[in-house]
């Protein structure tokens, strides 16, 4: 799905859920920049998707139409596929990366870094490799739950049996304690690789 129309099923989704809205009504609920909305807005309403009306002062409000109703269900179908196929290939990928893990390496309790949703998907692939989740954990959202389990930081790791850890979490900052794991805490398989 191309990213243009996931802004576009975003606003109207938006006006969808409460007709009449302004532009800094739709840019503050999406945190999208107001120069943005404002373009998709004008692309919508050449589109028919939406009407506008003013209102005072000097206020548009804008209205989905049938015509834009019926484009928000054919974008939803899109978006709903679209990531149920990105689902299933995470779930491959990660199924795969335990397998390998399990055969290769005979690991058979891990620890998923990454309290994140690709380390749920990834979770759902533990039982089907026979194996069994130790802990999550996440520097970033320590003592928040994932998974069931309260998120631990790296250094609770120490104190942990686990045969591998999954990399499950990926910004430039995480390449660092992806550096890191490396280095002092035994096998880790990145999801991303």
């Amino acid at each position: 799905m191309k990213a243009q129309d996931q802004k576009y099923l975003q606003i109207v989704q938006e006006l969808s859920e409460q007709e009449g809205l302004s532009q800094r009504d739709l840019f503050l609920r999406l945190s999208m920049a107001q120069g943005l909305v404002n373009r998709y807005l004008k692309r919508l309403a050449q589109k028919g998707w939406i009407k506008l009306t003013t209102a005072p002062p000097k206020r548009m409000l804008y209205w989905l139409t049938p015509k834009g109703m019926s484009e928000k269900t054919r974008l939803t179908y899109e978006f709903v596929t679209f990531t149920y196929k990105l689902f299933r290939e995470a779930h491959r990928n990660s199924s795969n990366k335990l397998s390998e893990l399990a055969r290769k390496h005979k690991a058979a309790r891990i620890a998923i870094y990454g309290a994140e949703p690709i380390a749920e998907v990834a979770a759902m692939s533990l039982k089907e490799n026979k194996l069994k989740l130790v802990a999550v954990v996440d520097e970033d959202l320590k003592g928040a739950r994932c998974l069931n389990q309260k998120v631990l930081g790296i250094d609770d790791l120490d104190r942990l049996d686990y045969d591998a850890i999954l990399f499950a979490k990926h910004s430039r900052k995480d390449d660092r304690i992806l550096l890191k794991l490396l280095a002092t805490k035994g096998r880790v398989a990145n999801l991303f690789e």
